[in-house]
């Protein structure tokens, strides 16, 4: 392959999102967005392998029509699709489509393990609330989970990423009552509920996390701005205080193709 640096076309963001629209009613829509979401997935996996790295250059279309049995327009939109993710850039000249990035390199959050990594994560995130009001039902946990306090609020936020133009999550959270309302004398803040107990000391005493691999209903695909059965992680959040009463209790949804699980083991 050949490198060719270049200044790549501008497109909309929002160009190939209104063609899912188009094409995702009917049933033959359905099929065509299956098609070329497989082809975008085998083209995307060649990039994480490092069989193609940014800065080379992609087959041509034809070339690529050929090798995966598939039409010129199934191909152009599982381009549309990578370049709309940041991997590709596509030209209008005979250069076609390189490599700008690895899905890797996009990833943000990956799963946090301990009390800094979850600074980390918010360090670079606003949160902006959908829903709010006293939570009147039983606490959502297992008995030996946790105790529950007197009280909660629920409070519903998408979250947004300075580096990405979509929302990355929404958390549906359940937040001592006490604690809520010390939170939010004031102005409303936009720093993630996690973190703002963090800055207030409050008693965080254990944190339990389990997360697993879902799909984006029509609700969060809206939300999102992702297509319906698009991969999400789901990730339950459980804070305790020293005490062992949930102060804490959240249901995070992020975008899949922004997750990663970085662990190490030693051997």
């Amino acid at each position: 392959m050949q490198r060719e640096p270049a200044e790549p076309v501008k497109r909309p963001p929002s160009g190939l999102a209104s063609q899912h629209a188009k094409t995702s009613s009917g049933r033959h829509g359905r099929l065509g967005i299956a098609r070329y979401r497989r082809v975008a997935s085998r083209l995307r996996r060649r990039i994480s392998s490092g069989e193609w790295q940014p800065g080379d250059r992609l087959p041509a279309l034809d070339a690529l029509v050929e090798e995966l049995g598939v039409g010129r327009v199934t191909v152009r939109h599982a381009l549309d699709l990578l370049a709309d993710e940041g991997l590709v850039a596509r030209y209008r000249d005979r250069r076609g489509s390189s490599v700008i990035a690895r899905p890797l390199d996009r990833r943000w959050f990956t799963l946090a393990l301990d009390r800094a990594a979850l600074e980390t994560h918010s360090a670079a995130v606003t949160v902006s609330e959908i829903a709010s009001g006293p939570w009147e039902r039983p606490l959502p946990v297992a008995a030996g989970e946790g105790r529950p306090s007197d009280g909660y609020h629920r409070v519903v936020h998408l979250h947004h990423h300075k580096d990405f133009a979509h929302p990355v999550a929404v958390s549906d959270l359940l937040v001592d009552r006490s604690l809520y309302r010390m939170l939010n004398r004031g102005r409303p803040s936009r720093r993630p509920i996690l973190e703002r107990l963090a800055m207030r000391h409050a008693d965080l005493g254990r944190i339990q996390q389990s997360f697993i691999i879902g799909e984006a209903d029509g609700e969060l695909a809206r939300r999102l701005h992702v297509h319906e059965s698009a991969p999400t992680v789901e990730l339950r959040r459980t804070i305790l205080d020293r005490n062992g009463v949930v102060i804490y209790f959240g249901h995070l949804v992020f975008r899949g193709d922004l997750v990663r699980l970085d662990f190490s083991v030693d051997l």
